[in-house]
């Protein structure tokens, strides 16, 4: 039963008389679920609040629930919880930006919306980790990035290197050599009583931070062409404003993972794409059909050959009437199907491509919102159980659809799994999914509003706990069993 009570505490359609007994139960898991529930009220918040349980108070002010002056003053770590719920006054800000616990200081230095004055003052902590935080922060005053960039410890200055407001003559100082004067710590002499004898590793991160910076000057990156840190190399690949023999420079790069961010970036040549779309990696290939400049007749040669991701295409997005008529007629099944993936399609293209005999345009078409529930149908004809996935999660499949899929012998746990949630799925499809052998099957079944009460009570006496939670958790659980489960 006690599952039942779980689930019957996340039940949107818990009666306030009921939700007020299960806070009189005491039962902490309860609790907490009843602190979970969207839209509680304020008497409910206050009710949850008069509990007194710290972690319970705790979790329902940093949900932002709690006003300031509802907060129980002997509450500990009421200033934080404020902070972290976005309730907190100025005072409170203050209050816990000069705890003595250096890990609250630093929570409140991470914060997004922290007032500048106060991270103005935490930037001069004794702790590098609370300047750390600080200095990255978008809201600290941009006027002391550069005397934190002079900090000696090469964590703050990788943080101001992060930091989105870093002016590009800044960040080109830190690119160049970590910054002057040299450092005096690092991240590892922190870790430590006495200092390393060598910070160069902080000095590199310093310096790969600020190559990733956006607005970095692109001169400063040369050295960074050949760098081993991979992730910042993609990072900074990606940038429009690159001079081409930097690309031409990075798509002979020995990583794959670079050429396939320098194959995406529009800003590329037309004929180094036509070379990276003979690249040994197919990763590389495949990322050529994503770059929004692709020419068209390079797509279709790369969608001729490699199995593309089953999204939209950039340059398909973009592409004019005429481009994409002339696309939906292509000889290549895959083309075809980028057609089908394009978010905004003309009606009469959808028609057409509804017809389409291959069961990839198909899948593509059957996952669109305004193919009509008559053409659904057909394409469970035309195509079996290869449609069943995209159909399952269509809003608008009938429930007729739904049925024959679930009890199709070869339906999978997947598409079992979405019918069980589909608002439309009726009351005998259900019963179907709740004998599956997935046990997510039968617990979205279980949850499902279209069962029919006798069902659900004699769910909520299933040895199988996890079912009963999900049976309790249901919507149209009639409140005559919802006492029960209060009172069994």
């Amino acid at each position: 039963m006690r599952d039942a009570l779980l689930g019957l505490a996340e039940n949107p359609a818990l009666p306030a008389e009921l939700f007020a007994r299960l806070v009189s139960g005491g039962d902490e898991d309860v609790l907490h679920a009843l602190a979970g529930r969207e839209r509680l009220t304020t008497a409910q918040v206050s009710a949850l609040v008069g509990i007194g349980d710290p972690a319970l108070t705790s979790r329902l002010v940093r949900s932002g629930l709690v006003p300031w002056s509802e907060i129980p003053e002997d509450h500990p770590g009421r200033a934080l919880d404020a902070v972290l719920g976005g309730v907190a006054p100025l005072a409170a800000w203050w209050e816990a930006g000069t705890d003595p616990d250096t890990e609250v200081r630093q929570e409140v230095a991470y914060e997004s919306d922290a007032p500048a004055e106060v991270l103005a003052a935490l930037a001069d902590d004794v702790d590098p980790r609370v300047v750390e935080s600080a200095a990255e922060n978008p809201r600290l005053p941009p006027a002391l990035l550069p005397r934190l960039a002079r900090h000696p410890s090469t964590v703050v200055r990788e943080a101001v290197a992060r930091n989105e407001n870093a002016p590009a003559e800044l960040l080109a100082e830190l690119l160049a050599d970590g910054g002057r004067p040299a450092p005096t710590r690092c991240g590892a002499c922190h870790r430590r009583e006495t200092a390393c004898a060598d910070h160069t590793p902080g000095v590199r991160r310093v310096r790969s931070a600020a190559a990733c910076h956006p607005a970095v000057p692109t001169a400063g990156l040369t050295a960074f062409l050949d760098a081993p840190e991979i992730r910042t190399v993609t990072t900074f690949a990606a940038r429009t404003d690159l001079p081409l023999h930097f690309l031409d420079r990075l798509a002979e790069h020995p990583a794959a993972d670079v050429r396939v961010v320098v194959a995406a970036n529009p800003a590329v040549r037309e004929a180094l794409l036509r070379t990276l779309a003979a690249d040994p990696d197919p990763e590389v290939r495949r990322a050529v059909a994503e770059n929004p400049a692709v020419p068209l007749d390079l797509l279709v040669t790369v969608a001729t050959h490699e199995r593309l991701p089953d999204e939209p295409a950039p340059r398909v997005e973009a592409a004019t009437d005429a481009e994409l008529r002339s696309l939906a007629t292509s000889r290549v099944a895959q083309v075809r199907a980028l057609v089908a993936d394009r978010a905004r399609l003309p009606g009469d293209l959808v028609e057409q491509l509804a017809a389409d005999p291959d069961p990839g345009v198909a899948r593509r078409i059957a996952a669109r919102p305004e193919t009509a529930p008559g053409r659904l149908a057909e394409l469970v004809e035309r195509h079996g159980s290869a449609v069943f996935g995209p159909l399952a999660r269509h809003p608008g499949c009938p429930a007729a659809l739904l049925h024959r899929m679930a009890a199709h012998p070869a339906v999978g746990r997947r598409v079992l799994r979405d019918i069980a949630r589909h608002p439309a799925a009726p009351a005998e499809t259900l019963l179907l999914c709740l004998t599956a052998e997935a046990p997510d099957v039968r617990r979205y079944a279980a949850a499902h509003p279209a069962l029919p009460a006798p069902v659900l009570e004699s769910l909520l006496r299933d040895p199988d706990e996890i079912l009963a939670g999900a049976a309790a958790e249901n919507p149209a659980l009639p409140v005559t069993l919802m006492e029960w489960i209060t009172t069994g």
